[in-house]
């Protein structure tokens, strides 16, 4: 029954995906007024979050980036719906791609490679870079299998509908791929030890943390989730990072930076602080593109 319910929604979400985007631009101005002025959507959590990662701005700087976040946010809504009925060559348009020689030189030397990025840009488009099959690089990572790895969902009809939406998204574009549970990669991996593959975790911090190691990010101790570094010493897989930053409205640009060649030879903890000094990086350089809506400090450290 959850997966009967699943496809209905994603059915209807498709028929809605198929307007042009200059459309979903209007719906989501709509939106905006009404989670930014009537609901006042976590608003709370959104300027504490600001305040507190960059306690030098004023009032005045915080409220102007709150109102830019709900912005931000609506696009990034209806821009993912729109993704979902158009082709890759559509999609791919309003993707640009520096460095990609990064993840393709080391895939090829190393047959499996994990890239990180955090919840930055609009990470939902980020199966764009794929571009349609027929005009793909022999060499390049995205020829080869691709999967996005993800946290299972609490709430299955949601857990069913992500896996629908972002299997759609890679499908369509002829990729081989699609989206892997984070508790099933090493399994995939070990299976699949003689396959060039790549992996995609959106790892940002930890809110509650656990035994997961501390860095100074945005200002404050934070706990940033200690998988992607598992996993990449556990597998001696390269890591490279993947910037998605928004250039202007429905327009992003993907760079890659290496972040180990074989995570295994580094320090413990390498791996972990070089990702969030990147992606900290990217969010001051474009502060209203990170999720700032979630509860990202749910506990003090001490």
């Amino acid at each position: 029954m959850t997966k009967f319910f699943a496809r209905i929604i994603f059915s209807l979400l498709y028929i809605f995906s198929l307007l042009p985007l200059g459309v979903h631009y209007i719906f989501s101005d709509i939106a905006r007024f009404f989670i930014k002025n009537l609901f006042r959507y976590r608003y709370s959590v959104i300027t504490t979050n600001i305040a507190r990662s960059f306690p030098q701005m004023r009032y005045e700087e915080i409220k102007k980036l709150t109102n830019d976040y709900y912005r931000h946010v609506c696009d990034l809504i209806f821009e993912s719906i729109w993704d979902l009925g158009h082709s890759a060559v559509a999609v791919r348009k309003r993707i640009t791609v520096s460095n990609e020689d990064v993840p393709n030189s080391l895939q090829q030397k190393h047959g499996k490679i994990l890239f990180v990025m955090g919840h930055f840009g609009n990470w939902e488009m980020i199966s764009g870079v794929s571009v349609d099959r027929s005009v793909r690089a022999k060499n390049s990572y995205v020829s080869n299998p691709v999967y996005i790895v993800y946290k299972k969902a609490k709430n299955n009809l949601s857990n069913e509908l992500i896996k629908l939406l972002r299997t759609r998204k890679y499908k369509k574009s002829g990729s081989v791929g699609g989206v892997l549970e984070s508790n099933e990669v090493i399994r995939h991996a070990l299976k699949n030890r003689e396959q060039k593959v790549a992996y995609v975790l959106i790892a940002d911090q930890n809110p509650t943390g656990k035994n997961d190691p501390v860095v100074t990010f945005l200002s404050q101790p934070t706990y940033m989730l200690s998988g992607p570094e598992f996993l990449a010493v556990k597998l001696k897989m390269p890591v490279v990072y993947l910037s998605m930053r928004k250039v202007a409205r429905g327009r992003y640009h993907v760079d890659y930076k290496e972040i180990a060649e074989d995570a295994s030879t580094l320090e413990s903890g390498f791996v972990t602080k070089r990702f969030a000094q990147l992606l900290e990086e990217d969010i001051r350089a474009n502060k209203v593109n990170w999720l700032w809506s979630h509860r990202r400090w749910k506990r003090n450290i001490l």
